[in-house]
Formats: C-alpha cells, structure tokens, sequence
C-alpha cells in the first residue's frame, strides 16, 4: 500500500519547478566535481624550512636549493620549501636537534653520534674503497640508506637521502719528513683525530699517537706541534688548512657522508603521494651529488697541489694492506662498543673484499 501510494504521489505530483531543481542539483554537481580535480583541492598545501649547516658557498647550499625546487615542482605547488642559509638557524648540531623537534622540518647536515653509538656507522674505516661502492649504497634502493633510516627513526628523524661528500685523507706538516702510506710508516706521529669514538678505536691500530682535537681547534694544533698531522681530512678541508701543511695523501680510510632529514612525525603524517615526491627528489638530489662530489674531490686535489701543497693517493694494494690491519684490530671492537653484532653483519656483506 505504501509503495502504490509512492508510486501514485510522483504520478500525480505538480510539475512546477521541476526543472529548476533539476538544474540546481546538476549545478551542484559540476561545483562538487570541479573541487575534486582542482589542483587547490587535490591534497593538502605545506610550507616547510629547509636549511644545512655549513658555510654557505659550501655544495650542501645548492643541493638544498635543487631539492626544494624539484618537491614544488612534483607537488604542482602544494609544497614549498623556504631556504635558510647556514648559520641562520643555528649550526649543523643545533640544526639537527631543530630537525628531531620538528621546529625545523627539512636539513640537510653531518651526522651526528650523539643521539646513538650505532650511528659511530657513517665513519665505518676501510668499508668499501670505490666511488662506485659508495653510489650502489645510496639512495632509497641502495643498502645504506634504510639502515641509517631505521637508526635515525628512533631518534625521530627520517632520512629521505645520503649526501655523498668526499673521501677522508691525512694532512702531513713540514715536521713528517717521510711519506706515510701505509702503517709501517706511522710511527711516532702524532694524529689528530676528531674526538668520535670510532676514530679513537681505528686511527691507533694505523700505528699513529691519536690526539683528539675539536676541529675549530685543528688548525692551531698544526701549526703550533700539538700534532704533526690530521685525520678525517678530505681535500677541501686539507685546502683549507693548506697554510698549516705540507702533504696530503688521499688514504680513502673512511667515507664522509651527510644526511638529508625530515622529522619522522611530519613524515608519517603525509599522504602516499606526498612522501613518493619527497623521496623521488631526494633520489635525483643525491645521485646529482654523487657525481659532483667526485669531480669536485679531483678539483681540490688539483688546487692542492697549485697552492704547493705534495698529493698523493694510496695504491689499491697499499689500501688493502691498511685495511687489513684495521679490520682485524678495530672492527672487533667497533663491534662490541659501537654497533653491535647485528648491525656489524649486515655491513660486512657488502665491504670491499680484499684478497688474501
């Protein structure tokens, strides 16, 4: 009864104003169907600080310019990165405590050892000895990246990238008067080392008299015989301090890298797409750095030795003869203060193999 009297309602109903209504819904329709494919209402807008803590004529300055051009771009705009240049926001340690906070959302900096002993990581001696090896390891398909994005998540940082910087070397003074390229050839020299824990642990087993010494303080502590020599020294570094030394040899000891990171709960917050574009720029940004910072490694070394500064580069063979003796003396206890045995087996699957 109720459905016949339905039925009879609509037979007999008036027709006045039945296609205003129409047209009204139809309108309605169109209004709602235009919000959903408009740019503006495709997903949420963000406006976030990017920022690196290094001199700003530094390659880190660029690359933090680069990444936030691409991640506007892929979002049609709906993500903007201001820049703030090194200093602004603090310096690369207070940049990263901004960064775990969330006050800022994007930096691009060193690593830092503080948070965990685990991340000692990013100064791993005598891991590989190629610029290949170290390409295949980054980004978001490389073996490094989500080991030190696991590490990095528990102190709340997600990292989108690893920014691949140069080689480490050694900077001799006039006071060395042989050329140190091997072990056998360390004694009695006084090294200063970066006062990290895993450098403390391998720069020894070289044979060298380990001294640490903060780097604002390096430069004096050449000059004045505090130590006769640097370590964890790549060759822009050794260019800076090229009044203060006399030889720089290009050991290749250790890699140094930096990291690209946003706060883990900015990130977990974000769509699918929104991190996809994130994680996309960061792959060409890095993978651009990779190439640069090769070139850029053969250029310093080439001003080196305009300034009148003897370079040198260790031999594969001489490489493996240090390397060696580091693994067999330092990895064990990089193994047992530092990064424990799980973390330790993962990496050795992928260390350049030396022959016996």
């Amino acid at each position: 009864m109720k459905q016949e009297k339905c039925t009879e309602f609509w037979m007999h109903r008036p027709r006045t104003g039945y296609f205003p209504q129409t047209l009204i819904i139809l309108v309605v329709l169109l209004i709602a169907l235009s919000m959903m494919v408009s740019p503006v209402f495709a997903g949420k807008s963000y406006k976030w600080k990017i920022s690196q803590g290094i001199a700003e004529d530094h390659p880190a300055s660029a690359r933090c310019k680069q990444f936030a051009k691409l991640v506007e771009e892929k979002s049609q705009g709906n993500i903007k990165l201001d820049y703030f240049p090194a200093g602004v926001l603090g310096d690369w340690s207070e940049q990263i405590e901004a960064n775990r906070m969330g006050t800022l959302e994007i930096g691009l900096n060193a690593g830092s050892t503080s948070y965990d002993p685990k991340t000692n990581l990013m100064f791993m001696p005598y891991l590989f000895s190629s610029w290949d090896e170290a390409r295949a390891a980054i980004g978001s398909k490389g073996w490094l990246t989500p080991i030190f994005n696991e590490l990095y998540s528990g102190i709340g940082l997600k990292v989108l990238g690893i920014y691949l910087n140069a080689w480490d070397g050694m900077a001799y003074t006039s006071r060395v008067k042989k050329l140190v390229k091997v072990p056998a050839d360390s004694k009695g020299i006084k090294m200063r080392v970066p006062p990290i824990r895993i450098f403390e642990v391998y720069i020894p087993t070289l044979g060298f008299i380990s001294t640490p010494v903060a780097y604002s303080e390096t430069f004096t502590a050449l000059q004045t015989g505090i130590v006769d020599a640097r370590s964890a020294c790549p060759a822009v570094e050794a260019y800076v301090m090229r009044d203060a030394i006399d030889t720089y040899v290009l050991t290749k000891d250790a890699f140094e890298y930096w990291f690209l990171t946003m706060n883990k709960k900015l990130w977990d917050s974000l769509s699918a797409e929104d991190q996809a574009i994130l994680t996309a720029s960061a792959d060409t940004v890095m993978a651009d750095q990779a190439i640069a910072a090769e070139q850029d490694e053969k250029d310093f070394m080439n001003k080196l030795t305009a300034a009148g500064i003897k370079v040198y580069e260790v031999s594969d063979q001489e490489w493996n003869i240090s390397a060696k003796v580091v693994r067999n003396k330092a990895w064990p206890i990089i193994e047992k203060e530092l990064l424990g045995t799980e973390l330790m087996n993962k990496i050795k699957q992928y260390a350049t193999i030396i022959p016996q």
